[in-house]
């Protein structure tokens, strides 16, 4: 066996050694029941935009959403830890018709030709564009039939499968200045920016 020289043993022992690879930065997760919706004509249709909506601004590299099928709260409860996805947002909307237009909202009644005139922006990826795009044409539609001194009021939190608050209760609330103003959209945003801040550390 030919010993190693001087310099090698100095050149080897100089050598860095590899850190061990970090490992990916978990994924934090929310569970999203279908919103409660009172005060227009379509409350299931119009709960299942809002939470498209929500979806697609709580959707990124840190952050992504599972919908719950549950309604009951136990049963949603017990959906969300079999779905590992144990902090759930609660949200509910209520609209209230301003002096002017009808007593409630259509959902599905739009001018042809109508588009959203306020597309949310996801934070990434194709499943939330798609979430985008639906919520937004379902939002223009409840925009088309808004009139001014409309008031839209949403209510949201956040608790865990295990009866905990992350978030208490916040109230938003948006009164439109003319007619067909998109009002859900921006306090979509508005409280999504606040659960991710509180779901993301």
């Amino acid at each position: 066996m030919i010993p190693l020289q001087p310099f090698a043993i100095a050149l080897f022992a100089a050598m860095p050694l590899h850190a061990p690879a970090q490992a990916p930065a978990a994924t934090a997760c929310v569970a999203l029941l279908l919103p409660s919706v009172e005060g227009v004509d379509d409350a299931t249709a119009v709960a299942t935009s809002v939470r498209s909506i929500f979806e697609s601004y709580l959707t990124g590299p840190s952050l992504k959403s599972v919908l719950l099928d549950a309604k009951l709260a136990s049963q949603a409860n017990l959906e969300a830890k079999q779905k590992e996805c144990t902090q759930i947002l609660t949200v509910s909307v209520t609209r209230k018709a301003g002096n002017t237009g009808p007593s409630k909202l259509s959902s599905v009644a739009r001018a042809a030709g109508t588009t959203a005139a306020y597309t949310p922006i996801p934070y990434g990826g194709s499943i939330a564009a798609g979430a985008a795009r639906g919520g937004a044409e379902a939002v223009a539609d409840v925009a088309y039939n808004t009139h001014a001194k409309d008031e839209v009021t949403m209510t949201y939190k956040v608790v865990t499968a295990e009866g905990g608050t992350l978030l208490a209760p916040k109230t938003v609330s948006a009164k439109a200045k003319s007619n067909g103003e998109d009002l859900l959209t921006p306090l979509i945003a508005k409280a999504s920016e606040a659960v991710a801040g509180t779901i993301v550390k």
